[in-house]
């Protein structure tokens, strides 16, 4: 009951701040690929990201391919933030899990794919379900072409990907809204990412690969932070560019 008033009388304001940020960084992968009987797969990857983002993935997972047309895959994977300190686990540790769809077909020199998943990011700590999510879901859409240059162990690489939220934290924001009846339009879900890439992948031989891209990294946070003294709330729009060189080094039979 008591907070019933506070959310009655609170936003006098909505202040919304615009930013932009632009960093390079640089993406370094490391990954183990198991094959068994049955369509079955074993991956072990280790991921380690530049400053400024400082961080460590480490992830395992498995596949399974029941035609040559398509693939199941669902991952762990623990991120480590080594921008955060060392002294609060719920900072520095965070889970992710995904699950993802690729349908795939061969056609002569191209590989074409379409690859839709969920991505599910889990906070270890308590957090004001207000302004952020105990575990975030996005959806993850993909589309790559993979074009192998005649009589080389080169191929060109080419992907898109589109990260879109499916429960960002909006109640809290259109309650308000509606509350204030200032004709303010209600927020919805929203695209976070873009990501085109290009690249070439040099096929060392039937177990060896080494992928070297670059990709285009648009992304938009919506931050929310509230004050329970004054009862303003601000909506912060941030938007990142990166631009990330990735290198990848694939071994597995």
């Amino acid at each position: 009951m008591a907070f019933v008033p506070s959310l009655i009388f609170a936003q006098a304001t909505i202040t919304e701040k615009d930013t932009t940020i632009v960093t390079p960084e640089a993406h370094f992968f490391a990954t183990f690929v198991k094959s068994f009987k049955y369509g079955l797969s074993l991956t072990l990857e280790e991921e380690i990201r530049s400053a400024p983002t400082h961080r460590a993935h480490t992830t395992i997972a498995l596949g399974y391919t029941p035609i040559p047309y398509l693939n199941i895959y669902a991952g762990y994977t623990l991120k480590l933030y080594g921008n955060q300190g060392w002294t609060d686990p719920n900072k520095y540790l965070q889970h992710r899990a995904n699950i993802l769809i690729t349908g795939q077909v061969k056609l002569g020199q191209w590989n074409l794919s379409l690859r839709e998943g969920v991505m599910l990011d889990g906070r270890t700590g308590e957090v004001d379900k207000r302004v952020k999510n105990q575990v975030d879901f996005t959806l993850r859409s993909r589309l790559q072409a993979v074009y192998a240059i005649p009589e080389t162990p080169l191929s060109i690489v080419g992907k898109f990907e589109i990260l879109n939220t499916l429960n960002a934290p909006i109640t809290y924001i259109n309650e308000t809204i509606q509350l204030r009846g200032n004709g303010e339009k209600e927020y919805g879900q929203y695209i976070s990412e873009l990501r085109p890439e290009l690249g070439l992948q040099w096929k060392i031989d039937k177990q060896h690969s080494l992928t070297l891209t670059y990709r285009y990294n648009y992304l938009y946070d919506r931050g929310i932070s509230i004050n329970d003294e004054t009862g303003n709330m601000t909506l912060t729009n941030k938007y990142t560019t990166k631009h990330l060189i990735l290198l990848a080094y694939k071994f597995g039979w």
